[in-house]
């Protein structure tokens, strides 16, 4: 059984190996946006892309106030951000902090459906080998399914 605070646990970890030894707003845009793919590609194989986009809005929508760097975000479409023009601004605590809240608080709504550590696990592994920029989630998504 899952402990209270494995979502936030797994949402840093997920976070550190994305971003790996980059450092600064620029790299953590750019890992967010990579971030962002990993997720959509990966969960939408699993909810589908409208079941994640609910996921994704209600997750944006619990962490926004708390972290207006996520103003604007959207991961629906090619994995970039959104709001790529008005986050030239934040610094990379920020952008850091926003990216964990956002995927701890979609970990926790999965969890609601298919139970806490299976949504853990399930985003953990998305998240594993190959984020950091190795392999393109798109020709890993075509070659799978």
């Amino acid at each position: 059984m899952a402990r209270s605070g494995d979502a936030a646990e797994t949402a840093r970890d997920l976070w550190a190996r994305a971003r790996g030894d980059r450092r600064g707003s620029r790299g953590d845009i750019e890992v967010a946006e990579r971030l962002c793919t990993h997720l959509r590609f990966g969960l939408g194989r699993w909810v589908g892309s409208d079941g994640y986009r609910a996921l994704l809005d209600r997750a944006i929508g619990q962490t926004r106030a708390a972290h207006p760097v996520l103003d604007g975000l959207s991961c629906h479409g090619s994995g970039e951000l959104a709001a790529r023009g008005s986050m030239k601004g934040p610094d990379a605590g920020e952008i850091a902090d926003g990216m964990i809240a956002m995927v701890t608080a979609l970990i926790e709504l999965l969890g609601r459906i298919i139970g806490e550590e299976m949504s853990i696990r399930l985003v953990d592994q998305i998240g594993a080998p190959g984020i950091q920029g190795g392999e393109n989630i798109k020709g890993k998504a075509a070659r799978d399914g």
